[in-house]
Parts: C-alpha cells; sequence; structure tokens
C-alpha cells in the first residue's frame, strides 16, 4: 500500500534526524566538557544489567537514557509493555548525585513506579495527596530521594512543594523531568485536570538545560504535536523515537451487543462452564473496564449471582471512590491471581503492570481511540501469553439518524451514537485492524509477527 511505504519513508527521515541529533549533542559536549559516548554507554548497558536481574537493554533504551544525560528534550512512543519506563531513571546510572522528577497521572501508579524502581537500588518515593507529609518532605529537601514520582497538582498548586521545587539548591539538582501518560496533557488538560494544560511552566522552575521527556504509546500526530507545543518542545532540538503502538500477542475482537447499559448478559462469557452436570466454572484473568462507577456496580452484581458462593470473592470492582486501603487489597489480591475478573474504572488502568492478564474487555465503547488502546494494553504485558482486547459495542453505535426535514441531503451518514472517526473505522473495517491502528497512530516501525486475529462476534 502506497501510504504505509509513504508513512514508512517518513519515519525513517525521522529516525535519521535524531541519530543526527543525538551525534551533534555527544559531540557538543565532547567539546565543552570531555563527554565520551561510549564509556557513558557501557556504563549505562551495565548498570542496567545488574539493576534488573540480568536483564539486557535495548539499544533504542540506552540512546534515550542518552539523550537524557546529554540535555536533550525527548519525545517517545512506545506500546504498553515495551519498556519505556526504564529509561526515565537511566541519567541516575552516571549522574547518581542528581534527581529525577517523574509526573505521572494516578496515586496508584505513582506507588508502582517508586516501588519498582527501588527494587533496582534506586531510592524512589511517591509525592501525592495520600503519601505527602512534613516528613517525605524533609526527606526530599535533604535530598534522601533520587526519583520523585509526582502529579501535576503537586508539582503546580501545592505551595509548600511547588516552592522546593523551584528553590536554586533543588532545582539544580534536577537531571530530568518525565511527563508519562503524557497524552493525558491533550485528554484531560482542557476541563477534567486543567493543570496539565500548564505543565510547561515547569521550564521556569529550572535552569535552561535540564530536559524534558514525553512518553506514551498513545500520541497520534495531532496529539503529540500539541503536547510539544505546550511543553515547548521543538523538533528541530529533540531527540524522538517512535516505536509503534503494535501488539503482536493480542487478539483483537468485537462483539455486537443486543442493548446498551441493560445488556449485562454481553458480559456473560466471562464466566466460562464446561459440561452440563457439575459444571467446571472457568475464570480467565481478566480487566473489564466501565466509564461508570454505578453500571460498573450493576455489573459486579449480575456476575457474582451468575457464580457459586465459594467463587464470588474472585470477581471485584475497583474505582476512585473506595479508600486507599480497599484499592490496594484488590490490586494485590488481582496481581496474585486471587481475585480472576477485576471491574475497573480509569482509576485502574494507566500504568497497571500486571503481567498475566489474559484479556481486557471495554464495555460500551469509549469516548476515544487512545482510550481503548491505553486500557486494551494492559492485555499481555507477558509477551509470551496470547492475550485477547474485546470491544463490547452498543447498537446506538450503528444506528443511523435520519435526516431532519428541510435540509440539504449530503453524503454524510450521522449516527445515534458519536465515535470518534479513527475508533469507528476499527470498529467497522473488513480488513486488518492492525492496519487502522497503525495509520491513525502514525507507526513507523514494521509489525512483528505473532498471530493476526480479529474478529466481529455477535
Amino acid at each position: 500500500m502506497p501510504t504505509v511505504q509513504s508513512r514508512l519513508d517518513s519515519h525513517r527521515r525521522d529516525a535519521a534526524k535524531a541519530v543526527k541529533i543525538l551525534q551533534k549533542a555527544r559531540t557538543d559536549a565532547f567539546k565543552d566538557r570531555g563527554y565520551q559516548s561510549a564509556p557513558t554507554r557501557a556504563k549505562l548497558r551495565n548498570e542496567f544489567l545488574e539493576r534488573n536481574n540480568g536483564m539486557i537493554a535495548h539499544e533504542w533504551q540506552i540512546d534515550m537514557g542518552e539523550a537524557l544525560l546529554l540535555g536533550l528534550d525527548c519525545s517517545w512512543i512506545a506500546g504498553t509493555g515495551a519498556g519505556k519506563t526504564m529509561p526515565f531513571v537511566m541519567p541516575l546510572f552516571v549522574e547518581s548525585d542528581k534527581i529525577i522528577i517523574i509526573i505521572s497521572p494516578l496515586n496508584a501508579l505513582e506507588v508502582d513506579q517508586a516501588s519498582r524502581f527501588r527494587k533496582m537500588g534506586l531510592s524512589a518515593v511517591a509525592v501525592n495527596g495520600d503519601t505527602y507529609s512534613n516528613e517525605i518532605h524533609k526527606e526530599i529537601q535533604e535530598f534522601k530521594h533520587r526519583v520523585i514520582i509526582t502529579s501535576p497538582d503537586m508539582c503546580l498548586e501545592h505551595d509548600k512543594f511547588r516552592q522546593l521545587l523551584n528553590t536554586p539548591a533543588f532545582a539544580k539538582k534536577i537531571a530530568a523531568f518525565v511527563i508519562d501518560e503524557a497524552h493525558c496533557i491533550s485528554q484531560w488538560g482542557d476541563e477534567f485536570r486543567t493543570e496539565y494544560a500548564e505543565l510547561g511552566t515547569l521550564r521556569a522552575f529550572v535552569p535552561l538545560k535540564v530536559p524534558f521527556m514525553i512518553a506514551s504509546a498513545t500520541l497520534p500526530p495531532l496529539v503529540l504535536a500539541e503536547v510539544r507545543k505546550s511543553l515547548h518542545i521543538s523538533t528541530d532540538t529533540a531527540y524522538h523515537d517512535n516505536l509503534g503502538t503494535d501488539r503482536p500477542n493480542i487478539a483483537w475482537f468485537v462483539h455486537h451487543m443486543k442493548g446498551a447499559k441493560s445488556d449485562l448478559e454481553a458480559l456473560e462469557f466471562l464466566i466460562r462452564t464446561r459440561g452440563s452436570e457439575n459444571a467446571i466454572i472457568e475464570l480467565v484473568q481478566s480487566m473489564v473496564f466501565f466509564d461508570d462507577i454505578n453500571l460498573a456496580m450493576e455489573a459486579l452484581e449480575h456476575l457474582r449471582d451468575l457464580l457459586p458462593p465459594h467463587l464470588r470473592g474472585s470477581i471485584a470492582l475497583y474505582h476512585s471512590r473506595r479508600s486507599k486501603r480497599s484499592k490496594q487489597i484488590i490490586m494485590d489480591k488481582f496481581r496474585k491471581g486471587e481475585i480472576k475478573i477485576l471491574l475497573a474504572t480509569e482509576a485502574a488502568g494507566m500504568g497497571c503492570d500486571i503481567p498475566h492478564v489474559e484479556q481486557v474487555v471495554q464495555f460500551m465503547v469509549p469516548s476515544s481511540f487512545s482510550i481503548w488502546m491505553q486500557r486494551a494494553g494492559r492485555a499481555g504485558r507477558n509477551t509470551l501469553i496470547a492475550a485477547r482486547a474485546i470491544l463490547l459495542v452498543q447498537p446506538s453505535v450503528f444506528q443511523e439518524v435520519a435526516p431532519k426535514k428541510g435540509t440539504e441531503p449530503t453524503d454524510d451518514v450521522n449516527f445515534k451514537k458519536a465515535v470518534e472517526t479513527g475508533l469507528r473505522e476499527w470498529i467497522e473495517t473488513e480488513e486488518c485492524r492492525r492496519d487502522v491502528v497503525d495509520e491513525y497512530f502514525d507507526n513507523g516501525t514494521p509489525r512483528k509477527g505473532f498471530f493476526f486475529l480479529q474478529y466481529t462476534l455477535g
């Protein structure tokens, strides 16, 4: 297809440009301070190996870590589970006295990342409304933590913490700001969490040479441009790597529902039985996403009613209204496999790194293609798992609305349920849905084979 070849050619040019930008930064650093690239990259590679139980770093992880060390703004697109979190902290392998500030959208994600970095031997702390205390503030002030995972509102609206970041002594210790799940700047910045749209003001807190990195699995071209503009990232001087969003071990399904919110029967496939007498119920490790907490509660009750009493605890509900302790217990049980089916809202979505999730289900079409891809990406984090992502589509998505009387006829078709153009194309296509994903998200990396199944069910 000409469009595919054109897209790949464009990305090859972008990759060549990134190589030149990185090489220029190396040359400038050599002239300024005698920087040596080869031993620095060897240090990054060896430290990565030692801190991750023998795991070997990808060259693109080394490239990104070096780019941050050299003070380059960076933008990075990679599918969920690709390993894009690791380079966030790699500058600390070389400059151990520095501090990395990671901006994260959810408290649970902050805590999870802090735990992962501590396992790598780095002092890390999550700073949010749930964890912040005078004791933690004092520890940060005394430079006892090298990785600080926090939120936009803590950086911009919490007076005491914002003042700390803005002090010259602290600011000069900051090696980089990392904006994780950077699509939230576009997705949330207008109304939901307006502080995301103001993250560019963090530039004023630190010296000009402190780089900013943006990372996400879902940054289509227009969103990427918007995020770069918001954070004052210039494409002429920033290092950019697009590994694509493809997840070859996920099979994609579309299931036509019989109704909308009332069609809880559409979820009954989650509870599988074998045989007619003394049926054996098999529960596959699953996440089921809802955009309405009350609806999720109804679904929980419906599914539990279908199970024998001893299995009802295998299904649970995770949402923002639950207490901090309750959310921790539920997620821990899900991680251990004690809970098999987790019904969830967005609160359990981004950054949920549980490798053995076999399937993700979205109950009714979400508001955007990016949201669906983010949620579906919770499946198959262990790339050896043959995972599934199932979108349950309500009838209104396909129901056409007749034009109003007296209006001029057009070729445009209006539907009862408005769906983002890219997502509608993904739902309706009779070709490979992965092609639609590649086009929409401007993927520039040739796909890897695993299996190429897609189905429209029911």
